[in-house]
């Protein structure tokens, strides 16, 4: 009897042995959905249609580039399609046992075939095409899916390969270029792929679910534990500081710029953004080195053993562009020096415009009842440094911004307005709630220039709304990215309120929109961004992704107007789009631009991509030529860029802070957009 009752034993472990416990992650995944019903401004209905939402929302987090499962694993999964929804209520195991199942199977499989895949090396003078229906279709069988992992890889590994290499190689010398980096980077996919197989964790995957499942009411909803959440600021704490920026990984695993430090190098510098990628670092005299395949861990590392405090920088940004920066490590915190976190200048030709970059409207979450150390009240400090220099217009350029504290951009409004409302905002109660300005007075009355593109976002476009509703500003450039709603981090816990929320901690949080913005006038900048006034067209700009792109963004319907602002007199923008024109029309740099727009627009259209090296190279030396001609156009200005007399009396004292003042005002002088918004505003001016 207790042998048999021993072989049951072993045969039920055996039958079960692949069973996880998923039931925290479905209790995780029923708390989100009833937090998001309970504070989400416009929570969808747990039904059929969210269960459908959600399964494409999942299948695309687990495998993206649809080199994991199979067809028929597919088909499996879509039998849950219109039941996620009561496996959530129910919280039920099922459909992620069958996951976790059938990716750990298919994982173990990529493994075998990356195995055979690279014991030989890639030869790039084949002429093999991928294309797109085979990289956006999954795999019907084992042979295909090795058909269409050796592809992935391989346009990877060249992609990556071509990207980094020199120019002027003979033809041995770019072989033995090919081979050793081939080498690296198949090296570090066969990390990354044996770190995906490792690290899927039945926890993993459940969060996964739940994160799935807060991105389906809206792109800016998520999850997380509350163990992630320590480890991301613990990263945050690393080197990088030193240079005055944060990192954190994109999508593919790759370094990124998250945030910028108030008054760090990076900030004062004006290159940098958030978004902004790292490709190389380069010490003096020093060969530069490739970090764009690099984790986070291995360019802390590059940073951390770099013998100079001085560090050559190529960023590519957002748009395609890459530039050369050059920074100093500081070893002082930024509010030793708060007199310095915003930098303006002087563009001093027929007139004297001030010029300030904000690439972010940070706060002092310390302090964040006086507003003495943000982002609002140092643009104004700045400003009256500018004011002693008999500024007669000023520019704010706002490009690349992508937010920040929504408090800082109402107390930003109220330096250019003398009062009153700057903007709207809704919770879940639907009551419209006033933005205000409370403070009286202004600190500048004259012509004001706001810089704006698809990059500019959130509390960036709330800013510049409220300036074009008044009248007070000019905006130039490209419409903005469209998001006009904000978010709070809740613990996981249905039994809070909004305001207790800051008091409890939990095991897990979501981010969940819980307002939408409006302009004063009713209207929103959501999904439609803050149109200029004058348009100029930027690089990429009907190419890159925006809030209406995003997977189940919402819309807003416009409120009613707030009836006590007061608008100022109507700005005549008629000679001003009629001067943008002129400019643009006969400029060298706007014609290449549009040129290259319609070439990378022809390229994304094709329905295949060569796979040999000959090729791509073609296609890589094409881009760059644009490239290198954006990056190396020096601009005919009629105005040279200077220094308030405050700044250059603090640069007398210091040979590091010259040589990064002298390439920041470079790149002002350089840009051609702000060569065009200096004589816009020159116009304003004398008009």
């Amino acid at each position: 009897m207790k042998r048999w009752l021993l072989s049951l034993f072993f045969l039920s472990f055996s039958l079960f042995s692949d069973a996880q416990d998923f039931s925290k992650s479905m209790h995780h995944a029923f708390l989100v959905t009833r937090m998001a019903e309970k504070f989400h401004i416009q929570p969808a209905v747990l039904n059929d249609e969210f269960s459908n939402r959600l399964l494409h929302q999942f299948l695309k987090k687990t495998d993206k580039e649809r080199i994991i499962f199979h067809t028929e694993d597919i088909q499996q999964f879509f039998t849950y399609q219109n039941l996620l929804d009561d496996e959530i209520i129910g919280r039920k195991t099922n459909f992620l046992q069958v996951v976790y199942n059938l990716r750990q199977k298919r994982l173990k499989e990529n493994d075998s075939l990356l195995q055979i895949i690279l014991k030989t090396p890639f030869n790039f003078l084949l002429q093999e095409k991928i294309t797109k229906a085979e990289d956006t279709s999954y795999a019907t069988s084992v042979a295909t899916k090795q058909t269409k992992l050796y592809k992935y890889l391989k346009w990877q590994v060249l992609d990556a390969v071509v990207e980094g290499m020199p120019d002027s190689l003979t033809s041995a010398q770019q072989k033995k270029y090919v081979d050793s980096a081939s080498a690296i980077l198949i090296k570090f996919y066969k990390t990354s792929f044996q770190k995906a197989k490792d690290k899927t964790t039945p926890e993993q995957l459940g969060n996964l679910f739940c994160n799935s499942i807060a991105l389906c009411y809206d792109p800016h909803s998520t999850f997380f534990t509350a163990k992630e959440k320590e480890s991301f600021d613990e990263e945050l704490g690393q080197t990088p500081l030193r240079f005055g920026f944060n990192l954190d990984a994109d999508e593919n695993g790759s370094a990124t710029i998250d945030k910028l430090l108030p008054g760090g190098p990076a900030f004062k510098s004006g290159a940098f953004n958030a978004g902004d990628k790292i490709i190389s670092i380069q010490e003096p005299g020093k060969q530069p080195v490739n970090v764009a395949e690099m984790s986070l861990q291995q360019l802390n590392s590059v940073m951390e053993e770099a013998t100079s405090d001085k560090l050559i920088f190529t960023i590519k940004k957002p748009d395609g562009t890459t530039r050369g920066v050059t920074l100093f490590k500081e070893r002082v915190e930024a509010e030793e020096d708060e007199d310095d976190l915003v930098q303006g200048y002087i563009l001093k030709g027929s007139k004297n415009i001030g010029y300030i970059s904000i690439p972010d409207f940070y706060v002092d979450w310390e302090d964040t009842e006086t507003g003495v150390n943000g982002c609002a009240n140092d643009v104004a400090k700045e400003i009256i440094k500018l004011n002693k220099e008999n500024i007669h217009g000023l520019i704010i350029d706002l490009r690349y911004n992508g937010g920040g504290s929504l408090q800082e951009a109402i107390d930003l409004s109220g330096i250019f307005i003398d009062g009153g409302p700057v903007g709207q905002y809704k919770n879940k109660d639907a009551k419209i709630y006033s933005l205000k300005d409370v403070n009286s007075g202004s600190i500048f009355t004259g012509p004001l220039l706001i810089m704006v593109n698809g990059y500019s976002a959130s509390a960036s476009e709330f800013f510049a709304a409220a300036m074009q509703d008044y009248n007070r500003a000019l905006i130039v450039g490209a419409p903005t990215y469209g998001k006009s709603t904000g978010q709070l981090v809740l613990p996981l816990d249905t039994t809070i309120t909004l305001e207790s929320a800051d008091t409890k901690t939990a095991e897990a949080y979501v981010k969940l929109t819980t307002s939408a913005l409006y302009r004063i006038t009713g209207k929103t900048a959501q999904k439609n961004g803050v149109l200029p006034d004058v348009p100029v067209n930027d690089l990429l700009q009907n190419i890159a992704e925006k809030e209406k792109d995003e997977d189940y963004s919402f819309t807003l319907l416009p409120i009613e107007a707030n009836k006590y602002y007061k608008p100022f007199p109507a700005l005549s923008k008629e000679k001003l789009i009629h001067t943008t024109k002129t400019i643009t029309d006969t400029s060298m740099y706007f014609q290449q631009m549009k040129a290259f727009e319609q070439w990378s627009t022809t390229i994304l259209q094709q329905p295949e991509f060569s796979l040999k090296l000959e090729d791509m190279l073609r296609y890589k030396r094409k881009e760059q030529q644009f490239y290198t001609y954006f990056e190396n156009y020096k601009s005919n200005s009629s105005f040279t860029v200077q220094n308030h007399q405050l700044r250059k009396q603090r640069l007398q004292a210091s040979e590091m802070l010259t040589e990064s003042d002298g390439e920041t005002r470079a790149l002002i002088a350089d840009d051609p957009y702000i060569s065009l918004c200096f004589e816009l505003m020159l116009q304003m001016i004398n008009r």
